[in-house]
């Protein structure tokens, strides 16, 4: 019987004419933007996704690389390191030396592709010591593959318990959960769930992926077994396998980096060889594959015309001139109402009373003061609401004669409220200087990855 010729899925054959033109949020910058790519082996995210990686990264995003395994079960093309091939004359291993080999290709590779930081599952960030691995390793092994009647990959007759597809589920969902939570990442990217060509580790990385997005969504665990604050993913996307026309789905195009796909490419010299002129490629199968810079992607989750709550919070603080007319408005407004009303007092038939304007007025004072400093994300401005109160203070109580709005004489109760209004202003504005501090620290510190 003859063996059918392998099917892998042509990039970049149908584009649709309503299609995005890259994977981010609605008004998130590139340079201020976080993606994540979940593959399952060294050399996948050079060939599935290496033009739009090097794209985002030549633009100033950070590109961060989470890879399920290290292709201990790959086949190896090169004469010379086919003795590391599991089943060949020469291997005394389980592929663990090849694994370790493909490691420094991957890193080959994502320097050529700009990769900003890089791990494998249980590796930190992307372990969760809670989930742990049923299998005792540490990480996983690839399941490996055969090639079905139809000429699509199916599971292999000889799949190591330590790999990927005899792990949980869940567990491995939640080393993925564990790296959304510490990268935060604006865009999450993997495989449809038929895995592209049907590779049973790309099967289970775009379920898992997709899984540990939703998991992340929770609080959980770092590496370190400390609380790890939840992330919502805005975007999830999954890259073209079989492209279809009557898809539903959002679709979005990367005309990504040629140049730098190739070279990450050439970088997994023990699976894959490169044609001279760069146009096609081929595995160990040695079967010819069209090379293309235009990468296609289909929505899993979000709204790309949407722009991501947190998008604006890692817009960097607000330009100078909208933070002065922020500020100087709200603080007239707010400091002018709040020193007219300082004073108001209820008194009780039993003769006692209660200074309700000064309550009403600091904290009226400390809400306008934190609403500038947090909007604008500037802690100087917070600063600005109170600096006005003093001044309308001082200009009511000093700038003419008999002013009946600020009275300092300690004589009388609106005398003693008066001058405890010049106290209040003082103590309201350092506290909401303080507390802008710490929250613009804050969302520092979450928009950064761990």
């Amino acid at each position: 019987m003859t063996q059918p010729v392998p099917y892998y899925p042509e990039q970049g054959v149908l584009v649709r004419e309503d299609a995005l033109p890259g994977l981010l949020p609605a008004g998130l910058r590139p340079e201020d933007a976080r993606l994540l790519f979940v593959h399952a082996h060294p050399d996948d995210e050079s060939i599935a996704t290496g033009a739009t990686m090097g794209r985002y990264a030549e633009l100033g995003a950070q590109v961060v690389l989470l890879t399920m395994t290290r292709g201990e079960r790959g086949e190896v093309i090169p004469e010379p390191l086919r003795g590391l091939e599991v089943g060949r004359p020469g291997c005394t291993d389980d592929g663990t030396a090849l694994g370790r080999y493909r490691v420094g290709e991957l890193d080959d590779a994502a320097a050529a592709l700009g990769v900003a930081d890089r791990f494998f599952a249980g590796e930190p960030p992307a372990l969760d010591p809670a989930a742990g691995f049923a299998g005792g390793t540490g990480h996983y092994h690839d399941s490996g593959m055969s090639w079905g009647p139809d000429g699509r990959a199916a599971p292999a007759g000889d799949s190591s318990p330590h790999s990927l597809t005899a792990a949980s589920a869940e567990e491995a969902a939640a080393h993925v959960a564990a790296a959304v939570r510490a990268v935060r990442p604006h865009v999450l990217v993997s495989y449809d769930d038929d895995g592209g060509y049907g590779h049973p580790d790309h099967v289970r990385t775009a379920a898992v992926a997709v899984r540990g997005a939703e998991l992340a969504a929770r609080p959980g665990t770092d590496a370190s077994g400390r609380v790890a604050e939840p992330w919502r993913t805005p975007l999830l996307w999954a890259v073209e396998g079989e492209a279809r026309a009557d898809d539903p789905r959002p679709q979005a195009a990367v005309h990504g980096s040629a140049e730098r796909k190739r070279s990450a490419m050439a970088a997994h010299a023990t699976q894959l060889v490169l044609a001279e002129d760069g146009s096609r490629f081929a595995l160990s199968n040695g079967v010819w594959q069209p090379f293309s810079a235009v990468e296609t992607f289909r929505l899993l989750a979000g709204d790309p015309g949407a722009a991501a709550e947190e998008t604006r919070a890692d817009a960097g603080p607000a330009s100078l001139p909208t933070t002065l007319v922020t500020s100087v408005a709200a603080g007239l407004a707010g400091a002018s109402v709040a020193t007219v009303l300082h004073a108001a007092i209820w008194y009780s038939p039993a003769g006692w009373w209660i200074p309700w304007g000064l309550l009403f007025a600091a904290a009226l004072l400390l809400s306008v003061s934190l609403w500038v400093g947090t909007a604008t994300r500037r802690v100087w401005a917070a600063a600005v609401p109170g600096l006005i109160g003093y001044l309308v203070s001082w200009f009511f109580a000093y700038g003419g004669d008999g002013s009946v709005i600020v009275v300092t004489d300690p004589s009388t109760v609106v005398g003693v409220l008066g001058l405890a209004w010049f106290v209040v202003v003082f103590a309201v504005t350092i506290a909401s200087v303080l507390v802008t501090g710490r929250w613009v620290r804050a969302r520092r510190r979450a928009a950064r990855p761990a």
